[in-house]
C-alpha cells in the first residue's frame, strides 16, 4: 500500500531573529534542519513558490560503472531541485511508497517541512523541495549563484594542512598522494572502515576537531549527521560543503562554521529529467556552483 505523505507547514520564523547557530524561539535551540526551514520560511514569504509540476524518484541501484543517481523536484515555474539518491536501503522503493501523483500540484513548502523526520525517503523528498524552493526564490530575488571553478568547492591544501573530509572523494585522494597533507576520512560504510587506505579513516567525526580544512559531503543534511559533524569545526579556517544536494538557503550553514558552499543550478529542467531517466550527465542541463560565505549578500539582502 502507499504511504499517506501528510505535509505539514515549514516552520515559521520570526522577522526579526538572528541567524546564527543557536536559534532559540524560547524553548530549545533550533537544529540545523529547524534553521534551514526558519530561512526558507522567511524567504518565501517574500516570494511564495509555485506548486509541484514533477517528481522525479529513481530506484536507486549503486555501480561504480553508472553515474550517481539523484531524484528531482521541479515546480511550475521550472525551479527544480536534486537530492541523493544513493543513500541506503531507506531510499528504496520510494515512488511506490510516496507515488508521483499525490505530490504534483501540492505546495512544496508543505513538502520541505518534513525535512527534520528521520525516514531517509521523508528527508530525500523534503531536501529536494527545499531545494527547488530555494531556486525560484533566489531567481526572483535576482540573485545567481556563482560558477565553481571545480567540484570541491576551489579548495586550496598546501603542505601541513590537515585535511578532514566527510564522506570519500576519490579524485581527490589521488591528488594528495605526496602532497604533505596529512588527511583524515569520516565514514560510516563499514566495507571504507575495514579497508587499508594509507591515512586514517575512522567514524569518529570527533576527529574533525584536530583539522584545519574540512571538505564535507551534503549528503550529512540527508542523513541526519549534519549537526554532530558541524559542531566539531572549532579548529577549521576553511569548511566547504558540496553536492548537488547543496541547493539551499546558506545563512545557517555560514553561521556554523561552513565557508564556501558547492552546488548545483538545474537550468534546463526538462533536459535534466531527460538525462536523470536515461542515466547520463545532468551536462547543460545544470550548472555547478559556488557561494562563498564572504561573497554572499545573505538573507537579509535578498529579502530587502
Amino acid at each position: 500500500m502507499p504511504a499517506t505523505l501528510r505535509c505539514r507547514q515549514a516552520p515559521a520564523a520570526r522577522r526579526d531573529g538572528p541567524v546564527g547557530p543557536c536559534r532559540n524561539h524560547g524553548r530549545r535551540v533550533m537544529t540545523i534542519e529547524e534553521e534551514l526551514l526558519s530561512d526558507l520560511g522567511r524567504l518565501s514569504r517574500r516570494f511564495p513558490p509555485p506548486p509541484i509540476r514533477s517528481v522525479y524518484l529513481p530506484e536507486p541501484q549503486p555501480h561504480a560503472l553508472r553515474h550517481t543517481e539523484f531524484g528531482m523536484i521541479t515546480l511550475e515555474d521550472g525551479s527544480a531541485g536534486l537530492y541523493y539518491a544513493w543513500l541506503g536501503e531507506g531510499q528504496q522503493g520510494m515512488d511506490e511508497r510516496y507515488p508521483v501523483e499525490t505530490l504534483v500540484g501540492t505546495d512544496p513548502l508543505a513538502l520541505a517541512g518534513r525535512l527534520p523526520e528521520r525516514d531517509e525517503a521523508v528527508r530525500s523528498l523534503a531536501m529536494a523541495a527545499v531545494n527547488a524552493v530555494t531556486a525560484s526564490a533566489f531567481g526572483r530575488a535576482g540573485y545567481r549563484p556563482p560558477d565553481a571553478p571545480d567540484s570541491f568547492g576551489a579548495l586550496q591544501l598546501r603542505p601541513g594542512d590537515h585535511l578532514g573530509m566527510v564522506g570519500f572523494f576519490p579524485p581527490l585522494i589521488g591528488r594528495l598522494a605526496g602532497s604533505g597533507v596529512r588527511l583524515t576520512v569520516i565514514e560510516k560504510k563499514p566495507r571504507f572502515l575495514e579497508q587499508e587506505h594509507g591515512f586514517e579513516v575512522t567514524s569518529d567525526p570527533t576527529r574533525l576537531r584536530d583539522c584545519n580544512k574540512v571538505l564535507t559531503t551534503a549528503t550529512i543534511l540527508l542523513n541526519g549527521t549534519a549537526g554532530e559533524i558541524l559542531a566539531q569545526l572549532g579548529r577549521a579556517e576553511v569548511v566547504v560543503m558540496v553536492g548537488p544536494t547543496a541547493g539551499f538557503v546558506p545563512d545557517s550553514l555560514f553561521a556554523r562554521g561552513v565557508t564556501a558552499i558547492g552546488g548545483t543550478w538545474i537550468e534546463d529542467a526538462p533536459l535534466a529529467m531527460e538525462r536523470l531517466r536515461s542515466d547520463e550527465p545532468l551536462g547543460e542541463a545544470a550548472r555547478k556552483t559556488l557561494i562563498h560565505r564572504d561573497e554572499y549578500p545573505g538573507l537579509g539582502a535578498l529579502l530587502a
